[in-house]
């Protein structure tokens, strides 16, 4: 499990993070949702340990501050919201950034497989500035798989965190991404994934953190925490939610949507 306890985040003098509360159990995807500017980035970055925060974070039981950086590396893989390279690697290099010192056999094929898995098969070769943003971003989190191939090691649970995972991508490339992490949950590992499409989310999760003001307002199964009242508060507006009966899966309704305040 991943968990956070009072997570509290300043940039200079102004309060991001107001002492939120989070946990992410193996064998789910957990989304994090929220209105732009909500602290959803910033709490994701906070569980990395990329920024400043107080509070406590642990990773599989273990306060994540008593990791050594390769420890750390080794349980968990992290795709940034926006990653660059200025030099002309190409796609196969990148993707083998991804492997650490204790891979064994042919690495080549692994990173083969991993861009399989995204649908870059065949691109090994192509330079990653030639792709285009979308494709860029699928390498990248090709890159991620590698680095936590196997969902479980010795037992232990390992961890994809992603910012916006599908941000740029097309309807079918979400889809393929999305039950990739599915199929990675699945298989024991977990996901957290900070997300913008409520319905992808609904269709994809099994958890959800809503968070809104810095502070999370709302978590738990996706069921029970995507519903008009919390979708309204978090976005300043009149969302309404339904369920299809043929799937019972919850979807939101945009055009339903009409402004809190005019």
């Amino acid at each position: 499990m991943i968990e956070a306890k009072d997570i509290k985040v300043k940039i200079g003098k102004a309060a991001i993070l107001h002492g939120i509360n989070f946990a992410a159990e193996p064998g789910k995807v957990t989304a994090i949702v929220g209105p732009n500017g909500s602290g959803k980035t910033t709490l994701l970055r906070a569980i990395t340990d990329e920024i400043p925060w107080t509070g406590t974070i642990t990773v599989n039981g273990k306060q994540i501050r008593d990791y050594k950086s390769w420890e750390l590396a080794a349980v968990r893989g992290v795709l940034p919201q926006a990653a660059t390279l200025a030099f002309p690697f190409t796609v196969i290099e990148v993707v083998r950034m991804g492997l650490t010192s204790g891979v064994h056999g042919n690495k080549d094929a692994l990173a083969s497989q991993a861009l399989a898995r995204v649908g870059l098969s065949g691109y090994e070769d192509r330079f990653f500035q030639e792709l285009s943003g979308g494709e860029q971003q699928r390498a990248h989190l090709a890159r991620v798989l590698c680095q936590v191939w196997e969902p479980v090691v010795d037992g232990q649970p390992r961890w994809l965190l992603l910012d916006e995972p599908v941000a740029s991508l097309d309807i079918g490339h979400q889809l393929l991404i999305m039950r990739c992490l599915q199929d990675y949950a699945k298989r024991g590992g977990g996901v957290i994934a900070v997300m913008h499409d409520l319905n992808l989310t609904a269709m994809v999760a099994d958890a959800v953190t809503i968070v809104a003001r810095g502070k999370a307002i709302a978590q738990g199964p996706v069921h029970e925490v995507l519903n008009d009242q919390a979708l309204s508060d978090a976005y300043d507006c009149k969302l309404k939610t339904n369920t299809p009966p043929m799937r019972g899966m919850r979807y939101i309704l945009p055009q339903a949507a009409e402004a809190l305040h005019a």
